[in-house]
Order: structure tokens, then C-alpha cells, then sequence
């Protein structure tokens, strides 16, 4: 768990100095190797620590809250206590399960122990591997707003929904590949029917992360779960991208741009997010609470991205497989005659110079997106992908690598023979898909890269739903 990204919620003092004390209830903080507590990540509420629970021998993350929040006064800590007991009763499989509450005798300070999730945050995620795709951003939300559903229906919200507070496991099922997510820090919410004054937790009143958090945080008004879903939309803008919508370090150049800044939407056309997802997520960061999706509806639109999502993939999968089909026999109409003791006219040529060119290798280049939607460019990147992945189990044939030959796209100065002499291949691979509406054009053709001389061709024009005829046609 690490602090969040952007501005913190408070200055902090030393994670060090947040704490005199191992020993809270029943729970001892570990150390590192080189003596130091064994901090898990800190922030304007303090900071998180792995402890060792010594009556059951478990393991759990324990939050400790700074000194001057805890000292505050009397009713902030009965306000604390409040909260806490109603975030204690909340039971999740996306939420990690709070413990205990408790202050610390010694030093007078707040602690919690929450569930010690291992796996990395969100943002730690993005960090380390650059945005997510469409298809796993989409889980990970219905996940985290199954869990908001729980939250409503128990009157609580989160209030710093954050990337740094999205812990991800590692799925037990590799195939399906998307991981489990648990929410942390949900023992800092804030009951729904709380007065507004019970937001003075932390410096100057704030609670959260500016720059994940809703407009309705900044003016300490009445708070209700569509601050979560605003929180939850800059999210998933981060994910899908590496950056948050609006920009700026401090509390109020975040507030201005929230209030006068349009949402820049190339950066999500950009990533290639679908129409259906990027028309959701604007919605979720309206300025104004009711212009948002509540919950159910949220659960709704994610649902139908899902399968927006799963139903290009299929297409996309499809017009790949029909591709390949014809590719293949292409290449077998090449490669047969050579296997037999023939030779191409071309291998009597004078070689250009170059690295050594092989007679069954090949080279399949990006193909170019022709749909008005550039957004599209995804799916003729999956046919060129799936064309290199079944070339490849041909015994013999030297196919080059799909990073290798992605700076070759489409454009006035690509030149086949000199591609061909680059990469020492005897056969190029080049198309293009064009998508509109229901209709789909896939037109590709195999060339001989010592000769510029093409050796096959062919197009199709189909119904978007009838892809998968093509094999049966080309049978």
C-alpha cells in the first residue's frame, strides 16, 4: 500500500516519528532486516505498518493514526470510534475485512488492523507495466463497485477511492487473466447520515486524495456514494491511460480545472477505448452529483461495455482466423514448390545487400486501419497478431517477431524490398481492415520482397456477423 498519486491529502510527518510504540492491543509491528518498522505506505492519516497479530499468530496491515488527528479531541475521537464500528461490520469479497479498532494506551493514538492483502496496488501496477486494457479495467471496475453497492446499502462511503487503495491479487485462473481486487482503508469512512462537520479528520478539513477526489470534497459538502463513483472514474481514467484527467499539484489548480477544464478525451481515444466505455467514464466525472450514475445504474453500463468489449474481441478474433486461412494457403502455394526442390525465379537474382535471406521466411507487417473510427486500430492490429501467431507453427518458416516489424506502419516512405533487405526475409505480408457500422473490409496480399512482385491477393467484404463464413468460403 503507498500513498496516492498526486497531491497528498496532508503533509506527513516521518512514518518514524508517527509512532513511539510497537506494541498496539494485541498487535506488534514487524521489523525489516535492517531494524526499521516494516511500513506498507503512509499518508496525511498516517501511516500503515505490517504487524503480527500475537494471540492468533496472523498477519494483518496495521494502520496507525497520527498523533495530531488522534489528539484533535474528545469528539473526534468519539467520531472516530463511530465510524470505525460501521466500517467493522462491513463484509466484502472486494473489501479488505477490518478487525479491530482501538487506541493505544501508551501513546494515546488510533490504530486499526485490516486484512493484509499480498499483491501489488493499482497504481504500483500501472507503474510497473503501463495502463491496463480495456477488458481488465472493466473487471476491475464491476468489482470495485460491487463493493460500493455493499457500501450504500449499509449507509457507508469510502471517500478515497484511489488507485493506491485498489489492491490487485493475482488471478487463480491464468486463463481467464484479470485479478482479484480488494478495496483497503475502507475503515476510514464516513457514515452517510454524518454531519458535515465530521470531515475535519485531517489538514484543513480534507479527506482523500485531490487529485482522485469529487468537487463535492473541496467545498466539505454533504457527501453521498456518487463521490465514491466520481473517485471511481478518475480511477479507471488512470488506468487506462497512466494519467488522471485533470492536472495541477496543488488544491486549488485541482479545483479549477474541475470547474472550468473540459475533460480531455483524446487521451482515452488515444489508449483505443471503446465509445460505450469513454461516454460512461464522462458521465461518472460530471461536475454536478446527480448528472452521475448511481450504483445500479453503474453496474448496468459496465455490464453492457463487458460485452461490447468481449464481442469485438470475438470479431476481431474471427476476421484473424479468416485471414489466417487464406495466408496460409498463400504461403503454402509459396513454400510447397520450394520444399520439392524448386526455385523461385527470384533466388537466381543478384541478393541486394542486406542481412542473409532465407526462402521460407516471412514477414507480416502492421496492417494499416482504414475505419473512420481510428479507435479501430486495435482490431487490425488483432488480425496481424493472430497471422503471426499461426505462421509461427510452421516447421522451417522464419517468422519474424511482431515488436520487430511494428515500426514498419503504413505510410508514403514504407518501401516491401527495402523492409525485406532489413529484416532478410524472401516474403512480405501486408492488409488493411476497414470497419463501419456492421460492415468489414480485410484486404491482404503476400510479396515478394526481393522483387517487389506481388504473389497473392485478395479482399473481403462482409457483414461483420458473417466473418466467420469467410473459412467456409475459402474452404
Amino acid at each position: 500500500m503507498r500513498a496516492g498519486i498526486g497531491v497528498e491529502e496532508a503533509a506527513t510527518e516521518s512514518p518514524e516519528d508517527s509512532t513511539t510504540s510497537r506494541h498496539f492491543g494485541v498487535y506488534e509491528i514487524e521489523r525489516r532486516e535492517d531494524g526499521s518498522l516494516y511500513e506498507l505506505g503512509h499518508g496525511g492519516m498516517g501511516a500503515t505498518y505490517r504487524a503480527i497479530d500475537t494471540t492468533l499468530q496472523r498477519k494483518v496491515a496495521l494502520k496507525i493514526i497520527r498523533i495530531g488527528v488522534a489528539t484533535r479531541s474528545t469528539e473526534a475521537r468519539e467520531r472516530f470510534l463511530r465510524e470505525a464500528r460501521a466500517a467493522a461490520a462491513l463484509r466484502h469479497e472486494h473489501i479488505a475485512t477490518v478487525f479491530q479498532f482501538g487506541i493505544c494506551e501508551e501513546t494515546g493514538q488510533f490504530f486499526y488492523a485490516m486484512e493484509l492483502i499480498e499483491g501489488e496496488t493499482l497504481e504500483e501496477r500501472v507503474r510497473r507495466t503501463g495502463p491496463l486494457s480495456v477488458r481488465t479495467t472493466i473487471d476491475i471496475a464491476e468489482q470495485v463497485t460491487s463493493a460500493l453497492v455493499a457500501a450504500e446499502n449499509r449507509s457507508l462511503i469510502h471517500r478515497d477511492l484511489k488507485p493506491g487503495n485498489l489492491m490487485l491479487v493475482s488471478p487463480d485462473d491464468e486463463e481467464r487473466g484479470v485479478p482479484s481486487v480488494k478495496i483497503i482503508d475502507f475503515g476510514l469512512a464516513k457514515a452517510l447520515n454524518a454531519p458535515v462537520d465530521a470531515m475535519q479528520l485531517t489538514h484543513d478539513g480534507f479527506v482523500g486524495t485531490p487529485a482522485f477526489a469529487s468537487p463535492e470534497q473541496f467545498e466539505s459538502s454533504t457527501l453521498d456514494v456518487r463521490s465514491d463513483i466520481y473517485s471511481l472514474g478518475v480511477t479507471l481514467w488512470f488506468a487506462l491511460t497512466g494519467k488522471t484527467p485533470f492536472g495541477g499539484r496543488g488544491f486549488e489548480e485541482i479545483r479549477r480545472a474541475q470547474q472550468s477544464d473540459v475533460l480531455p478525451l483524446e487521451q482515452l481515444k488515444a489508449a483505443r477505448v471503446p465509445s460505450h466505455l469513454r461516454s460512461l467514464l464522462k458521465s461518472m466525472l460530471a461536475f454536478e452529483p446527480a448528472a452521475r450514475p448511481g450504483t445500479h445504474e453503474l453496474t448496468a453500463e459496465l455490464q453492457r461495455c463487458a460485452a461490447e468489449a468481449r464481442g469485438e474481441r470475438r470479431a476481431g478474433i474471427g476476421l484473424a482466423a479468416a485471414a489466417i486461412l487464406v495466408l496460409g494457403a498463400a504461403a503454402f502455394s509459396i513454400l510447397w514448390p520450394l520444399a520439392s526442390g524448386h526455385k523461385s525465379a527470384a533466388v537466381a537474382e543478384k541478393r541486394p545487400l542486406g542481412r542473409p535471406v532465407l526462402e521460407k521466411s516471412i514477414a507480416v507487417l502492421p496492417f494499416e486501419n482504414r475505419s473512420e473510427d481510428k479507435q479501430n486500430a486495435y482490431f487490425a492490429d488483432g488480425v496481424q497478431g493472430e497471422i503471426l501467431t499461426d505462421l509461427a507453427k510452421v516447421a522451417d518458416l522464419k517468422v519474424i517477431s511482431r515488436t520487430s516489424v511494428m515500426q514498419y506502419r503504413s505510410g508514403p516512405e514504407r518501401s516491401v524490398r527495402r523492409i525485406g533487405q532489413e529484416l532478410g526475409v524472401a516474403h512480405v505480408v501486408e492488409g488493411s481492415v476497414q470497419r463501419s457500422g456492421n460492415r468489414v473490409r480485410v484486404n491482404a496480399q503476400l510479396i515478394d520482397a526481393r522483387t517487389d512482385r506481388q504473389l497473392w491477393a485478395q479482399s473481403y467484404d462482409r457483414d461483420l456477423a458473417d466473418v466467420f463464413a469467410i473459412q467456409s468460403e475459402i474452404a
